[in-house]
């Protein structure tokens, strides 16, 4: 990859040359009047980040990054990066009719849309978790990169920002720099400016206050983050920079400073501008100190770019070894435990919430410490409570080359469904998230029952599901996400369950269709579909509908109800034939199972709220879901 920025130095572009670029990214941000209030707020401290030379922010992707969380207000980055060429071939006229049907500009950032855009951004609040990822892959990894987020201060009022602040503070990473838009406005509210500094020093992080419009004072504000720490405490921290600025700044003055300029503004309050002038000059000025970027913009020369390697599966079940078939139950936590000593030499983060002991990995963290800035080696993370930062984090460490596994309650994936969906699943990022306590059951009760979690996350577009009966089954799934580099949700039983599948005969198994049969029948006259730790159950009705009612019965597993979904309609009808009276049989929402079904299909589920307490086995009586009652209900609709 070319990289002709110098990086920090003692020395740095005249500050006129750097007030000329600003000067043409504030002319082309109005011109593009895209959320013109927050965009032309940010100009110098864009200016700064990528023309000053107090960063390695270059515009290819290497070297320092950017997370742009303010999503919505992304025109100056564009600017940034199309001067720099990570837009060849478009001209600054149709750099700003981005956002539109079919260009390839997106109204918010999107990973992959260019060299440097990383993160997806736009739901706001994410990004800092986000960066807090990836600032920890780096400090794990040795890169010495440091990672910037420009957040919005409306976006400051979203809970997930303090989350990762905290979670930045107590991990001590001083790598990691927040620059704070504190322009005073949300979308329609005034925020107290004067009062970010307090807060981010309060929530310990280094705190630095500048006039956001004043380049000189914004590039010495980066020049001092390069230390990462206070001088004379030697306490590794996080560095918020906030900058005091008008929104709006450079539209008219009837307008300049209001608390509503979302959207876009009216031609009259525009600024009448030479735009094409000042964008060439700005150019003139960026091309003598960056050479490169005039022949990646005009398309001679391009920014190169590396794909992400993924673990081969072949090589993954060669280091995973299985439990005997038959062998006495085996809890939901030997998983993780497991995997995290068999994949060892792989670039794992093993996380969970809180509630590290759920998870098996407490020995691992009893043994290597948790993650910390002085403990960069570990692959385990003890996370706060604070599950939407957390899984924005793991997507974070995903984008910077880790292969992060969460663990987690089923129960409390109800509050990560929009960080899984923005953060992992819409750009695709490798993330396993494993559910623990799935289906019925838990002491605690409702508050980590995890009732139709399940049926939410399998409406989140791009996340895989799998569903795991045992130990084996469950090895065998996670290597097949891990080797897939896509984003994952392996969900495993409440309790624990013996052993029912060689593992070594699960490597060979192939999984495209997201399903295998228990019991074969060639001719069956009935179905039962089933997923989980509840095959034995469904195997025994079966049984009792074949010898009782004498109905020809084939069960079938699915271990991937999204891979059975995607399936051709031929080929599901060979696994589920059309003809057969069919049935599922699940302690999830019925839905789940029963969609994949034919019309008219016997959904059996868990449809209800709060269904926990004890005894087990009580609970599933009440569910209808022990043998006898799942026996009974097929029968009434044969009959």
């Amino acid at each position: 990859t070319v990289t002709d920025n110098p990086g920090p130095s003692a020395t740095r572009p005249p500050l006129r040359d750097l007030q000329t670029i600003a000067t043409g990214m504030r002319a082309w941000v109005l011109a593009a009047n895209k959320h013109p209030g927050g965009t032309s707020s940010m100009v110098e401290a864009m200016t700064a980040l990528y023309f000053s030379g107090a960063t390695h922010l270059n515009g290819t992707g290497d070297g320092d990054r950017l997370i742009y969380s303010k999503g919505h207000a992304a025109a100056p980055w564009y600017f940034a990066l199309w001067a720099l060429g990570a837009f060849p071939t478009t001209s600054w006229q149709d750099l700003a009719t981005f956002g539109q049907v079919g260009h390839p500009v997106p109204r918010m950032p999107r990973r992959g849309a260019a060299p440097g855009i990383e993160m997806s951004t736009g739901a706001l609040g994410q990004g800092l978790s986000f960066g807090a990822g990836a600032a920890l892959a780096d400090r794990r990894t040795g890169s010495s990169a440091r990672t910037f987020v420009v957040l919005g201060d409306g976006e400051c009022t979203e809970g997930q920002v303090w989350e990762a602040a905290m979670t930045a503070a107590r991990l001590g990473l001083a790598n990691l720099v927040a620059l704070i838009d504190a322009n005073g406005s949300g979308s329609v509210i005034g925020l107290p400016r004067q009062e970010w500094a307090a807060r981010w020093s309060g929530f310990g992080w280094r705190t630095i206050e500048v006039d956001g419009h004043d380049l000189a004072a914004v590039i010495d504000a980066l020049h001092t983050t390069q230390a990462g720490d206070d001088a004379g405490e030697g306490r590794a921290r996080p560095t918020a920079i906030i900058l005091h600025t008008v929104k709006g700044k450079g539209l008219a003055p009837a307008v300049e400073g209001s608390n509503t300029l979302s959207a876009e503004v009216a031609p009259e309050h525009l600024p009448v501008l030479d735009v094409a002038t000042l964008i060439t000059d700005a150019l003139t000025v960026i091309d003598r100190h960056h050479p490169a970027a005039r022949q990646r913009r005009t398309g001679t020369s391009a920014i190169r770019t590396t794909s992400r390697s993924v673990p081969d599966r072949a090589a993954l079940h060669a280091a995973i070894t299985g439990r005997p078939v038959e062998a006495s139950a085996v809890a939901k936590k030997c998983l993780a435990a497991e995997l995290a000593e068999e994949l060892s030499a792989l670039p794992m983060l093993w996380m969970a919430p809180d509630a590290i002991r759920n998870s098996g990995l407490l020995a691992r963290m009893d043994k290597a410490g948790s993650w910390q800035w002085d403990n960069p080696a570990s692959d385990v993370l003890q996370c706060a409570i604070a599950e939407q930062d957390a899984a924005s984090l793991a997507a974070g460490a995903a984008s910077a080359g880790l292969i992060p596994v969460l663990c987690s309650m089923e129960g409390f994936y109800w509050r990560m469904l929009d960080q899984i969906r923005q953060s992992i699943a819409f750009p695709g990022l490798p993330v396993l998230l494993v559910g623990t306590s799935a289906g019925i059951g838990d002491l605690l009760g409702p508050m980590v029952q995890s009732d139709g979690a399940l049926a939410a996350l399998m409406a989140i577009p791009g996340l895989e599901i799998f569903e795991a009966g045992d130990i084996n089954t469950a090895k065998a799934l996670a290597v097949e996400a891990i080797s897939s580099g896509r984003p994952a949700y392996l969900r495993l039983p409440h309790e624990g369950v013996p052993v029912r599948h060689d593992l070594r005969e699960l490597a060979d198994r192939p999984l495209q269709d997201g399903a295998w049969t228990l019991r074969q029948d060639p001719d069956p006259q009935v179905v039962i579909a089933t997923a989980g730790d509840m095959r034995q159950v469904a195997l025994a009705t079966a049984e009792r509908v074949a010898t009782e009612l004498g109905r020809r019965t084939r069960v079938v597993e699915i271990v991937s109800p999204t891979r059975f979904a995607r399936l051709p309609q031929p080929r599901r009808d060979a696994i589920v034939p059309v003809a057969a009276v069919t049935a599922s049989i699940h302690n999830a929402p019925s839905a789940v199972l029963g969609s994949l079904l034919p019309d008219g299909a016997i959904s059996i589920g868990v449809d209800g709220y709060g269904i926990a307490g004890s005894p087990l086995e009580a609970l599933y009586r009440e569910a209808g879901l022990t043998s006898q009652a799942l026996f009974d209900h097929i029968a009434r609709e044969l009959r």
